[in-house]
C-alpha cells in the first residue's frame, strides 16, 4: 500500500532519514514512535506526500485514499456555501462525495416535480436511478448516522454541531477535524497525535472505532494504553534509522532493549577484532609478514563499520522527597461546591484524603477535574462548603497554565534555584532527560515554547520537596521516556498525590485510587454523582466490563463493591477474590515457549530488513523484488502468529 525504500532526508542539520525502508499493507495499524526530536511529524509529512524526499522513494498504490491528522488540523468553514455549522463542516470534509450526490439528487428531484415533456421526464428518472444507487452504494443513507456517531464519539457536546467551528476552542476543533478524518473512509490514515483533547471515553471509543476500521493507520502518539489496544506493529525511527517490531507498544518496549543488547554486543565485537587487527598490522608492516599484514589492512578498509547504537533505552532515575512529613489526614472536603454561568460543576462532595494515598481524577472533559484541583489547592473559593488542609501540609499544584516559572531566568538558572546545592552537571543531567537540549540550557524561560515551558514548571516543582502534589495533566508535554521517568519517581514518592490524568498508562502504574466524574448530558450537566474507586485503571476497567459505563458510576447499592459515592464514605470494599494460576512447572513451561518465540520473532524480523533491502536495491530485477514482497507477506503471517502465541503465553502466567 505504501513503501519506503532507501529514505534520506536532512533538517537542517538534523538527520531524520538515512537508508530508511519499510512498508505499511492493507489493514495494518503501526505505532510510529521515537524520542522527541526523532522526526516523527517530518516522516508522517514525507508520507502524506507534502515533503519530497531528498534520496530513495515513497511509493503510493495507485487509488489508494489517504487522509492524514495533522497536530495542527483545523477545520474549513462554510463549506460549498453552507450556514458553516460544524456538523456541515465534517460532513463536507469526510462525505464530499456523498454531499455532492446529495445535492445531484435534490437538483434532480426539483427538475422531476417541473412541467417538461416525456422524453425529459424519462431522462431524469434515469438519472435519478443512477444518483440512487451510488448514493446507496457509497453508505449514503446511513451517513447521518455515522456523522453523529463519530461527532459523539470524539466527545463534541451536541450544543456545540450547530456553532460555526470559529466558536469551538482549540481542542474541540481539533476533535471535530478527528472525526472527519475518522469518517472518510480512507485506505490509509496517518494521526498524529489523535488523543489529544480526548476525554478517557473518547479515547476508548477510537480504540473500538480503528479496530473496526478495514483501512490501515500509522499513528504517531505518546498514549501507551491506546498504542497497545490500537495497533498491532510498532515503527521505531531514532538516529535515521526504522526498525519494525511486530507487536504493539508493549511488545516493542521489551524488544527493543534486547535489540539493543545484540546490537552493542554486535559493536563490541566488531571493534575487539578491529583493535586486533590494527595491533598486528602495526607489529608486522616492516618484518618478515609485511603481505599478510598490508592484506589485512586492506580487509580492515573494506569491511563496512557498524555504528554503536544509542544510549541504552533505560530510564533516567531521581528521587522525589518530601522536605517534611504531614500529619495523618492530608485534605478533607465537607459539602463542597462550585459552579459557573448557573451549572454546577461540583456539589455536595465530601472527600478524605489520607497521607501518602496515591488519588487519581477521571471523568469526561468539562466535568470539573480541573476545577476540583484548583478548590483543593485553595487558587479558587468555593461556592459551598469547604476544603480543610490537614497539619504540616505543604501543598504543590502544577496547573495547566504553567504557573510557578519565571520569565526572566534561564532554563538551567529557573531550576537551579530551587536546588542550590546541586552542580551544573547534575542539573544538565536532569534536564536532558527531559527533553532540554544543550541549546536551551541558557535560554530565557519567556522565549521557550508551551511544551518547554509545561516540562519546566513540572521540573521545577519536583524538585521544591512538597509532601504533597496536586497535578494536571503533569504528562501532556512529557515523551514517553520521560512519563515512565516520573512514573518510576512518583511509585517512590513518600507523600501524597492527587492527579488528573488522560494517560491510562501513567494512571495504571501511580494511583491505587480513583474519584470518578459521571458522564454528561446534553447541555453539560452531570447524569450521576462522584463516585470513589478503591483500586487504580486496570481494576477499574476490569470492574465495569460487562455493564454500562452509568451502571458503573452508580451510588452505592447499584455500583460495585468496590465503588462507593464520594458524598457518603462507607466501610472499605470487599477483598478480591483469590485468583486461580498455573503451576509453577506451567509457568515455566510457558516461559521457555516465550523465548523461543521472542527468537523466532527476531529471526523473522532480521529476514524481512533483508527483504526490504533487496526490494530497495537498485540493481534488484523485477521477479526478485516481486518474491522478496511476497516474502514479506510471509513473513508477516508469521509474525503475527507468534505474536499472538507470545500474548497468550504472557496472559496465562499472569492468571
Amino acid at each position: 500500500m505504501l513503501t519506503l525504500a532507501d529514505a534520506h532526508f536532512d533538517f537542517g542539520r538534523e538527520r531524520i532519514l538515512r537508508g530508511a525502508s519499510f512498508a505499511v499493507y492493507s489493514g495494518q495499524k503501526c505505532a510510529l514512535v521515537g524520542p522527541n526530536g526523532a522526526g516523527k511529524t517530518t516522516l508522517l509529512n514525507i508520507l502524506a506526500g507534502e515533503i519530497a524526499l531528498q534520496g530513495g522513494s515513497r511509493s503510493l498504490i495507485g487509488g489508494t485514499q489517504l487522509k492524514y491528522l495533522r497536530q495542527e488540523t483545523t477545520l474549513e468553514v462554510g463549506a460549498h456555501g453552507g450556514p458553516g455549522r460544524v456538523v456541515d463542516a465534517v460532513a463536507d470534509a469526510a462525505f464530499a462525495r456523498e454531499r455532492q450526490l446529495e445535492r445531484e439528487l435534490a437538483d434532480v428531484s426539483a427538475r422531476l416535480a417541473a412541467p417538461h415533456d416525456e422524453a425529459a421526464q424519462q431522462q431524469y428518472i434515469r438519472e435519478q436511478g443512477r444518483l440512487q444507487e451510488e448514493f446507496d452504494r457509497r453508505g449514503g443513507y446511513t451517513m447521518q448516522a455515522r456523522l453523529e456517531a463519530a461527532l459523539s464519539g470524539v466527545g463534541l457536546p451536541r450544543s456545540t454541531w450547530q456553532l460555526s467551528p470559529e466558536r469551538l476552542s482549540g481542542g474541540e476543533r481539533r476533535r471535530a477535524a478527528l472525526a472527519s478524518v475518522l469518517l472518510s473512509g480512507a485506505d490509509l490514515l496517518l494521526l498524529d497525535e489523535p488523543t489529544n483533547h480526548l476525554d478517557l471515553e473518547s479515547c476508548e471509543w477510537l480504540e473500538n472505532f480503528l479496530a473496526q476500521c478495514r483501512g490501515a493507520a500509522i499513528i504517531v502518539s505518546h498514549d501507551r494504553w491506546f498504542l497497545d489496544r490500537a495497533t498491532t506493529r510498532t515503527l521505531h525511527l531514532n538516529r535515521g534509522r526504522i526498525d519494525s517490531y511486530s507487536g504493539n507498544y508493549t511488545f516493542f518496549d521489551e524488544q527493543s532493549l534486547l535489540r539493543w543488547e545484540q546490537d552493542e554486543a554486535a559493536w563490541q565485537r566488531q571493534q575487539a577484532k578491529i583493535k586486533q587487527t590494527e595491533d598486528y598490522i602495526r607489529r608486522n608492516m616492516e618484518g618478515q609478514n609485511t603481505k599478510q599484514a598490508q592484506g589485512r589492512r586492506k580487509l580492515l578498509e573494506r569491511e563496512e563499520r557498524l555504528e554503536r547504537p544509542s544510549t541504552e533505552p533505560g530510564l533516567f532515575r531521581f528521587a522525589l522527597k518530601s522536605q517534611r512529613q504531614s500529619g495523618g489526614t492530608v485534605l478533607e472536603t465537607r459539602g463542597l461546591g462550585k459552579g459557573f454561568g448557573g451549572r454546577m460543576l461540583v456539589r455536595g462532595l465530601d472527600l478524605h484524603v489520607s497521607k501518602g494515598e496515591r488519588l487519581g481524577i477521571i471523568g469526561p472533559n468539562g466535568c470539573g477535574k480541573s476545577t476540583l484541583l484548583k478548590l483543593l489547592s485553595g487558587k479558587q473559593v468555593p461556592d459551598e462548603g469547604r476544603v480543610v488542609v490537614g497539619h504540616n501540609v505543604d501543598l504543590g499544584y502544577y496547573d495547566q497554565e504553567l504557573s510557578g516559572v519565571s520569565d526572566h531566568n534561564t532554563v538551567i538558572a529557573e531550576i537551579g534555584s530551587v536546588d542550590p546545592t546541586a552542580t551544573l552537571g547534575e542539573l544538565r543531567s536532569f534536564l536532558a532527560a527531559f527533553g532540554y537540549g544543550e541549546d536551551l540550557y541558557d535560554r530565557p524561560v519567556g522565549q521557550l515554547s508551551g511544551g518547554e515551558r509545561g516540562r519546566l514548571a513540572l521540573l521545577r516543582l519536583i524538585k521544591e520537596g512538597h509532601n504533597t502534589l496536586l497535578l494536571d495533566e503533569p504528562t501532556n508535554h512529557l515523551d514517553v521516556r520521560s512519563r515512565e521517568s516520573l512514573e518510576a519517581a512518583l511509585r517512590d514518592y513518600d507523600g501524597t498525590l492527587i492527579v488528573v490524568s488522560h494517560d491510562r498508562r501513567f494512571l495504571d502504574k501511580v494511583v491505587h485510587k480513583l474519584l470518578v466524574f459521571p458522564p454528561l448530558d446534553a447541555d453539560g450537566l452531570p447524569t450521576g454523582v462522584v463516585t470513589l474507586f478503591d483500586g487504580g485503571w486496570a481494576e477499574w476497567v476490569k470492574d465495569r466490563v460487562g455493564r454500562t459505563q452509568t451502571a458503573s458510576l452508580a451510588p452505592a447499592g447499584t455500583a460495585s463493591s468496590s465503588a462507593r459515592q464520594a458524598t457518603t464514605p462507607g466501610a472499605a470494599p470487599e477483598a478480591d477474590a483469590g485468583k486461580g494460576g498455573l503451576s509453577k512447572n506451567e509457568q515455566n513451561r510457558r516461559r521457555q515457549w516465550i523465548a523461543q518465540a521472542e527468537e523466532a520473532i527476531l529471526a523473522l524480523e532480521a529476514e524481512k530488513e533483508t527483504c526490504f533491502a533487496l526490494m530497495a536495491a537498485p540493481d534488484t530485477g523485477s521477479e526478485q523484488r516481486a518474491q522478496a514482497g511476497r516474502r514479506i507477506i510471509e513473513i508477516e503471517a508469521g509474525l503475527q502468529k507468534h505474536l499472538a502465541d507470545w500474548e497468550q503465553w504472557h496472559l496465562e502466567i499472569e492468571g
